[in-house]
Order: structure tokens, then sequence, then C-alpha cells
């Protein structure tokens, strides 16, 4: 195997806990941006604007204005939407010099894509709620095209989504340290000292030198 595979499987478990370690710090951050990220979306298209999202224990409330006061407020656990991240800082953090300019500028990049991945699927799991949760008012606001769209957005950016988006990322943005990781390298056998190969005569006879 290549250098960088070697390097890159001896450095992962520790890249992977360091990972866990900058999501672990991160997440409030990521709590609000996310939420507010999906929150702008939504209040894009909506007229009124009513939705609200506000980040509550790492999960994200759904209040509209015009809901009821004694009415349930909704929420949406945020663990599930960013917890990949992980998965990507661990794959960045494992290759080799993961501090140079070039990776840091991949890795921010990256991260974008991700992000803003992440906030498609917390658009899809509130807009699926709107459409199949409030019985009368939601058949009433979406159709059942609408519904359907929203609940395979939801489900393809739940599941196959968010496990292989770092990848598919990291494996975008690092394609060339990507192959080097997958490529085997030939093996060829060492020479022997002096740099020379004994020469075989046809038949497989050594030649034998006459004696005069």
């Amino acid at each position: 195997m290549s250098n960088t595979y070697r390097t890159f499987v001896r450095r992962l478990p520790a890249a992977f806990l360091a990972g866990l370690v900058i999501w672990l710090l991160l997440r409030p951050a990521l709590d609000g941006g996310v939420s507010w990220l999906a929150q702008t979306l939504i209040r894009s298209f909506e007229y009124p604007k009513v939705t609200r999202l506000v980040p509550v224990n790492h999960r994200a409330e759904v209040r509209r204005a015009d809901f009821r006061a004694d009415s349930k407020i909704p929420a949406i656990p945020l663990t599930t939407v960013h917890f990949n991240t992980i998965v990507l800082l661990a794959l960045y953090l494992a290759l080799p010099r993961p501090f140079s300019r070039r990776q840091l500028e991949r890795l921010f990049m990256g991260w974008v894509v991700l992000f803003l991945l992440q906030t498609v699927n917390l658009v899809a799991h509130v807009t699926f709620m709107y459409a199949t949760a409030f019985g009368a008012w939601s058949t009433m606001h979406y159709s059942a095209f609408a519904r359907n769209f929203w609940g395979y957005l939801q489900y393809f950016t739940d599941l196959p989504g968010q496990l292989s988006a770092p990848f598919l990322i990291w494996i975008g943005f690092d394609w060339d340290l990507f192959t080097q990781i997958v490529t085997l390298r030939s093996s060829t056998a060492p020479e022997k000292p002096g740099g020379g190969t004994k020469k075989i005569a046809p038949g497989g006879a050594r030649r034998r030198k006459k004696k005069r």
C-alpha cells in the first residue's frame, strides 16, 4: 500500500476523536446556524411569514405565529441533522498535512457544502411536518404531490444523504489524495548487490568457460 494509505489509516482513530471533540464544542453554534438558515429559507416562500425555528436543548422548536397559545410546540432533534460533521472532520484530519493552507481551504469549502445539505434536511423535516401533521390544515395547504415530494426529500437527506455526504464531499475536494489512498503500489523484486543479474543460457543451462 502507499505511504498515504498507511498514514491515513494510522491517524484515523485519533482524527475521529478530534472531530468528535470539535463537533461537541461547536454544537451550540451549529444548532443556531442550521436553524437560522432553515428558517430563512422557509420564510422566503411563506406568506405571511409565520415560521420561527428556535434552538432549545439541541432541538429546533417550530414556533408559528398562528399557533394557539395552548398549542403543543413541535420540535426536531438537531443532533441527527449535523452529526455527520464528525465524519467530515475525521476524514480531513486523517490526511497528511491537514493544517496546510490547501487542506484548510478544502475543509472550509467542503464544510460549507455539508452545512447547506444539513439545512436542506432541516427544511425538509419542517415542511413535511407541515404537510402531514396538522390534519385538515395540511390537506388544504399541501397537495398529494407536495406531501410525497417533501417526504422523499426528508428520507433521502436523512439516511442516504447524511451517511454518504461527508464521503462524497471529501472525495470530491480531495480527489488527488483519495486516489493515492486507494491505489496499490506495485511491488518490484529487489536487485542483487552490484545491480547485476546472472545470464542464463538457452535451455536453462549456464554457460561454462572452456578449459584451455
